[in-house]
């Protein structure tokens, strides 16, 4: 980790700031006056109902590109207007979407969600089998026109691919995990930045405490780890020691989706602004202040539903500027 803002420095004034690979999707959100931690009732009226471009990957790509980033979204739909409509939305971002890939005769990946009266929420995916990314869909030159990798395991092959290639073009390479998969721990072996769910830690070490799962985490990875969890904030694996930073309480809470994928965006946002000052800064001091400044978009995220509720540099920049001084890193 010790060279990862050199790295960043190194790369400067390639085409494109972040190039995303993995999950896209058609989201059918549905505001439901139910608790979600509660059985279900048989039938339920809706309080509201959106169709709003989800998935992790691309969801980061959204949210980097309001943060001024140039952004790049390399992923799979299928020949059908939901395919369609995901591309039409990233593109307003904007997010290159000329690396997408178009399966035929297949359907987009869609997701149900519901969203309970407290800003809790349930998810059921779909995702049809032939939805495929091979290998070929991007070449080297893709990967080495930009400064960061950020991917998941939607498309583990692929993926893996990937971040070879951007270890050795010089890339930062990140990852969002929520359950182990196919070519994990190999992606682990590459990665710069490992920022996944509290869940994750646990299903991909076997250990029961999660605090010594987070720390076996970090012994499989060279990058540096960082445990999200949600409204109690985060972790930050620190060598043998785990750092606890708190969360931003939201100034409006109507949905928590895709405040994961903002995190990430705005930690590599923040990392890149780092790398980028004239006077150089160290990592001790940059990855705490992107923590800040990932935990304040994740929190502004929660206005409005899904991605739509994405801030810009701005907001967020504002948001911190009348933060309360306890919660400065």
């Amino acid at each position: 980790m010790t060279d990862l803002l050199h790295r960043l420095r190194a790369s400067f004034g390639r085409p494109f700031d972040l190039l995303g690979l993995g999950e896209c999707s058609l989201d059918f959100l549905y505001r439901v006056p139910l608790a979600l931690s509660q059985p279900l009732p048989d039938k339920a009226s809706a309080l509201g109902q959106e169709v709003l471009g989800g998935g992790q990957i691309a969801t980061a790509c959204a949210a980097a590109a309001r943060l001024g980033l140039r952004a790049r979204f390399v992923g799979a739909v299928g020949d059908d207007d939901a395919g369609a409509a995901l591309r039409s939305e990233l593109a307003r971002e904007p997010v290159d979407t000329s690396r997408m890939k178009t399966c035929s005769r297949c359907q987009t990946r869609t997701a149900l969600i519901l969203l309970g009266q407290s800003g809790e929420r349930s998810v059921i995916e779909w995702r049809d089998p032939a939805l495929t990314l091979p290998i070929e869909t991007l070449s080297a030159q893709d990967v080495a026109e930009a400064r960061m990798l950020h991917v998941d395991l939607s498309f583990p092959s692929a993926s893996l691919w990937a971040a070879e290639q951007a270890r050795a073009h010089g890339l930062i390479v990140s990852v969002d995990l929520d359950r182990p998969a196919p070519h994990c721990a190999e992606l682990l072996r590459l990665t710069d930045l490992c920022v996944v769910s509290e869940h994750f830690p646990a299903r991909f070490t076997h250990k029961t405490d999660p605090e010594q799962a987070a720390l076996a985490l970090s012994h499989a990875t060279p990058g540096q780890v960082i445990v999200t969890q949600g409204d109690r904030g985060c972790w930050l694996v620190d060598g043998p020691h785990i750092r606890r930073f708190p969360a931003f309480a939201p100034p409006q809470l109507l949905d928590t989706t895709a405040c994961g994928d903002t995190f990430h965006a705005a930690l590599l946002a923040a990392l890149l602004t780092s790398a980028d000052q004239p006077a150089p800064v160290s990592l001790d001091h940059a990855l705490p202040s992107a923590i800040r400044f990932a935990s304040a978009a994740a929190a502004l995220k929660c206005a409005d539903l899904g991605r739509r509720g994405c801030p810009s540099r701005a907001q967020v920049d504002r948001f911190l500027h009348d933060a309360p001084p306890e919660l400065t890193v």
